[in-house]
């Protein structure tokens, strides 16, 4: 009888140290940065600029460009502002997203893979073997 109690109140207590495991991973996980937001990206070959917004666009992240900048910081139109940069960004192995990015320079679109750290996110996109990455900085 004395050693059902005992292993029930072991089982209890792994039971709740269980239920604490589980809320603390929770926890880290809720705690992850997000990559929603708006992101500066860096001078372009002409020293343009570009804000890009990054919102769930059911159950994917995507990102437009909503506002491009000349070299001086004036606001400029140019034909990507509208576009949809960053499509069917999803969640991948160790905070990263994967999905595609469309590349103005080349009017195409390719794989990508983007990362949050801290206030910047670098973007990487390949085309075949040839890639090339950029890190974008937060705005809000």
């Amino acid at each position: 009888m004395m050693t059902d109690q005992i292993s029930g109140k072991g089982a209890t207590l792994r039971r709740l140290l269980g239920g604490c495991l589980l809320a603390v991973m929770a926890g880290q996980a809720g705690a992850a940065e997000t990559v929603v937001g708006t992101w500066a990206s860096p001078p372009d070959r002409k020293g343009q600029t570009g804000h890009v917004v990054i919102r769930d666009c059911g159950g994917a992240y995507c990102g437009r460009l909503e506002r491009a900048f000349d070299p001086e910081g004036q606001e400029i139109v140019t034909k990507a502002v509208g576009e949809m940069v960053l499509r069917g960004m999803e969640p991948a192995a160790g905070g990263a997203y994967q999905g595609q990015v469309y590349v103005p320079l080349l009017d195409k679109v390719v794989a990508a893979k983007v990362e949050v750290q801290g206030d910047q996110l670098e973007v990487r996109g390949c085309a075949g073997i040839i890639c090339n990455s950029q890190t974008w900085r937060r705005v809000h």
